[in-house]
């Protein structure tokens, strides 16, 4: 009878052990899956921040021609997008001179 039980115990362990391979096969599968999700998310994401930067710097290109061509003929909003670039320039400036 000791053997019989010792024998039910290790068939038992097998199947427990065979349950936890697969489990752990299917994990790795999804893990890898995963993964291979994530890295395609940080390259729309990397591509849509270029994109997007893309666009601010048209924006802000678009508004400053704008402002050089003005409907009524006065020069303030082109006097204050060049003062806006060239503190900018300034900040640049000074943060390469620390």
């Amino acid at each position: 009878m000791i053997a019989d039980d010792q024998i039910y115990i290790v068939d038992e362990l097998k199947q427990k052990m065979m349950l936890l391979a697969e489990k752990l096969e299917l994990q790795k599968k999804s893990n890898m899956e995963l993964e291979s999700q994530n890295n395609e998310l940080a390259i729309k994401l990397s591509e849509q921040q270029q994109e997007l930067e893309k666009i601010k710097n048209e924006n802000n290109t678009l508004r400053l021609s704008k402002a050089f061509v003005s409907e009524n003929g006065q020069p303030q909003e082109a006097k204050l997008q060049i003062n806006k670039i060239v503190r900018e320039i300034d900040k640049c400036i000074a943060l390469l001179n620390r």
